[in-house]
């Protein structure tokens, strides 16, 4: 540790016990080193409850321009933009930021939210119905990515005919993201060559892909998110986002809007069944389950960090942090912070401020998408437990999550009913 860049002994988010269980660390570092620099990926991590919240609402300090991609091949030079994040909602500051975030409010209005529950309700039921008779599933592959991918698709507007695409096209990019300074080509993750043609060569695909359907919702709209966007106009009347714009927001919205919600009601199910005596009194009294998922959202948040780039220099918890640094957010931290949430690590179904958790980040950069998250958690627990009882984890299986940092995403949960 040095007196400009304190480090935290040990520390390796790609770690898979890290990645199954953060936490820990993250206690260490709120007591021993709040503010740390990790050198491999050159960001500094935030875990307080209240520098956190600092960030968040400094946003002339903090800027949201830090995301990058894995450089692209010159081979996509004819098909893709050099920065694919560069037009993406969690990479825009104001003014462009809120002519996107306008358009995409449009769609997700609570009461436009709240129409949706027929849908959700039927999509739930659809799924079980394939593997409720089997006593087993794996919950993530069989229920919770098909279900949360097949609500953001109606959204968007597109068939769910190539719902694999989509699903594809999700990993690829978050692969291929990462946060870094300007002109700093570092990436998350060494990745051999044949893997960024590979990946590259899917999400050249899906900008074909979304470009054409951005195209005909111009000549044809439709009632969708993605003819909102397309048609929402700027003050002088002209198209207020560029075609590749909005593309870059489908693909996004694609991406977050079901893989995060997916982690969510897998995260609640874990919570539920580790804790027998608070699933009862669920079941008992389903007025509880509102406050039952904002305490899961706070104890493992599905989207764990943001990332913002300092524009000066700027102090947090006594350390200097120069202007051009990245710093990574650490929403998930800071939902276990002991200063402000009592007995942090335990699921307690009656926290009366586990509302105030950074699940869904806070300010400008909220996600809009919250409303819809926890409608589908909601729906999706109320009739997984409807439909097959008590849902058990079992036990000793590897669940797996992907090796990045900006999602808290597993790959299987396992589990059986009565």
């Amino acid at each position: 540790m040095t007196a400009q860049r304190p480090t935290l002994a040990g520390f390796d988010p790609f770690d898979p016990g890290h990645l199954a269980d953060p936490y820990p660390a993250f206690t260490r570092a709120q007591r021993d080193c709040p503010v740390f620099y990790y050198e491999p990926m050159n960001f500094w991590m935030v875990t307080r409850y209240d520098d956190v919240a600092r960030v968040l609402r400094d946003v002339d300090t903090f800027s949201s321009r830090v995301w990058r991609v894995v450089p692209r091949p010159d081979e996509f030079a004819d098909r893709l933009p050099a920065n694919l994040m560069a037009n993406a909602f969690i990479n825009l500051d104001p003014p462009e930021h809120t002519v996107s975030r306008r358009a995409a409010n449009r769609a997700f209005t609570r009461g436009l939210v709240a129409a949706l529950e027929p849908d959700i309700e039927a999509i739930c039921h659809d799924l079980i119905d394939g593997f409720a008779a089997a006593h087993r599933c794996d919950l993530m592959a069989d229920f919770c990515y098909p279900m949360s991918l097949r609500v953001i698709v109606k959204m968007l507007g597109l068939p769910e005919s190539d719902m694999p695409r989509f699903r594809q096209w999700t990993e690829d990019m978050f692969s291929l993201m990462s946060p870094a300074a300007p002109g700093d080509e570092q990436t998350s993750k060494p990745m051999p060559h044949a893997e960024v043609i590979e990946r590259y060569g899917r999400i050249a695909d899906a900008y074909e892909y979304y470009g054409a359907i951005v195209a005909a919702r111009r000549e044809h709209p439709t009632d969708d998110l993605t003819s909102a966007m397309v048609h929402t106009r700027a003050g002088d009347g002209s198209p207020a986002m560029t075609p590749d714009r909005i593309v870059v927001h489908m693909l996004e919205l694609t991406a977050a809007g079901n893989d995060t919600t997916a982690n969510n009601i897998a995260n609640m199910v874990g919570f539920l069944d580790r804790n027998p005596a608070q699933r009862a009194a669920l079941r008992a009294d389903p007025a509880l389950l509102d406050g039952a998922i904002e305490e899961g959202l706070r104890l493992r948040a599905a989207s764990p960090t943001m990332f913002r780039l300092t524009t000066r220099e700027v102090e947090l918890s006594g350390v200097t942090l120069p202007a051009g640094a990245v710093v990574c957010v650490n929403l998930g931290a800071a939902n276990h912070d002991p200063a402000h949430f009592e007995d942090p690590a335990a699921f307690d179904i009656d926290r009366d401020n586990a509302d105030e958790h950074f699940a869904f980040g806070r300010g400008r950069h909220f996600c809009l998408g919250a409303p819809l998250a926890r409608l589908e958690t909601r729906v999706a627990l109320t009739t997984l437990y409807d439909r097959l009882g008590e849902i058990e984890v079992i036990p000793g299986q590897d669940q797996g999550y992907l090796p990045v940092v900006t999602l808290d995403s597993r790959l299987h949960m396992h589990v059986r009913w009565p």
